[in-house]
């Protein structure tokens, strides 16, 4: 009876321990690789560890820079300011209107081309329908209702600057007075007495009325006076009037 108790017992530990022996193989397998860790781990700290790791030039091409900061492209509003060009007070772009004289004074005579009856007056600007073209317009003068024949005067001392004939206005004679002044009278007779550049007094006859204006030929007999000053059109009484 004994004899097959312990055949049983060796029977059983010769199965067990094939497992026995696998468990202590796989414990020391993983107490080395625990031990190898260990090692190199402690190694980091020693004195070699700077070999563990390699510079790296980073000028090289290829290698990526490393930026902390990002760039913007986009300008910041303090620094995309636009400069206005440089430009001269003096560019020249501007004529510079100069009298053609400077004979004109304060005290000189004026007097009215014609002493006939004002029949329209200076709008200053303002629209007005003339009667002749029906349509809306400034009137930048004065019309003075002159027979025709009738003789007209130089309404004040100066020089005669232009004599023209317009299709609208007729024979027109200029006279610039100085200082910037320029007197106009439009619808004269063709037979101007006058020249450009001859000088005059105030009064002196300067044309008749002809009435050759087309685009007030609809009015009383009459001419046409204006004045500018400095090349804008003034209110011709208040030139007369001084």
């Amino acid at each position: 009876m004994k004899k097959q108790g312990f055949a049983k017992v060796r029977a059983a530990m010769k199965g067990k321990g094939f497992i026995v022996a696998l468990a202590l193989s796989v414990a020391a397998v993983g107490f080395s690789t625990y031990y190898a860790y260990n090692n190199i781990m402690n190694g980091f700290g020693g004195e070699n560890s700077d070999e563990l790791f390699i510079e790296v030039d980073k000028n090289q091409p290829g290698v990526p820079l490393v930026t902390t900061t990002a760039q913007s492209t986009i300008p910041s509003a303090t620094t995309a300011t636009t400069t206005p060009p440089q430009t001269s007070a003096n560019t020249g772009t501007e004529p510079q209107t100069e009298p053609a004289n400077n004979f004109f004074a304060a005290s000189s005579p004026r007097t009215m081309p014609s002493d006939g009856e004002i029949i329209n007056e200076y709008s200053d600007g303002e629209l007005v329908k003339s009667q002749t073209l029906n349509l809306w317009q400034t009137h930048d003068g004065v019309d003075i209702a002159a027979e025709i024949g009738t003789d007209i005067k130089a309404c004040g001392e100066g020089q005669i600057l232009n004599i023209w004939e317009d299709a609208l206005w007729g024979v027109c004679v200029s006279i610039d007075h100085g200082d910037g002044h320029i007197s106009s009278v439009y619808g004269l007779d063709a037979n101007v007495p006058v020249s450009i550049g001859q000088e005059i007094a105030c009064g002196d006859i300067i044309g008749k009325a002809g009435n050759t204006a087309e685009c007030e030929c609809k009015l009383a007999p009459h001419i046409h006076f204006e004045v500018k000053k400095d090349g804008g059109f003034i209110n011709p009484l208040s030139f007369i009037e001084g």
